[in-house]
């Protein structure tokens, strides 16, 4: 996914390791922490692979907001969830 933009995935496959929801940079969430529930970071060698729950919360609030994955059979992604996103548009 290209920073600055999103595609939203709500045509998800049967079996497929896709989750529900907008999909963004890695680099482009801010304000977020880690989940402090170390099982939702699990992954197989390169990073959290997302099957465990949302493991990015707001870093003011608390509340589950997106799910990062970055292990060897995901994409590097984060995919913010549908509740948490409110869209908004800016001219440069």
């Amino acid at each position: 996914m290209p920073r600055g933009t999103y595609a939203p995935n709500f045509r998800l496959e049967e079996f497929a390791i896709d989750l529900p929801g907008f999909v963004v940079h890695p680099d482009d969430v801010i304000g977020t922490d880690q989940h402090p529930d170390i099982m939702r970071w699990i992954g197989c060698c390169q990073g959290p692979a997302g099957g465990d729950g949302p493991n990015l919360v707001c870093s003011g609030c608390g509340a589950e907001v997106a799910t990062r994955q970055a292990d060897c059979y995901t994409q590097d992604q984060v995919v913010m969830e549908p509740a948490a996103v409110c869209l908004s548009f800016v001219d440069d």
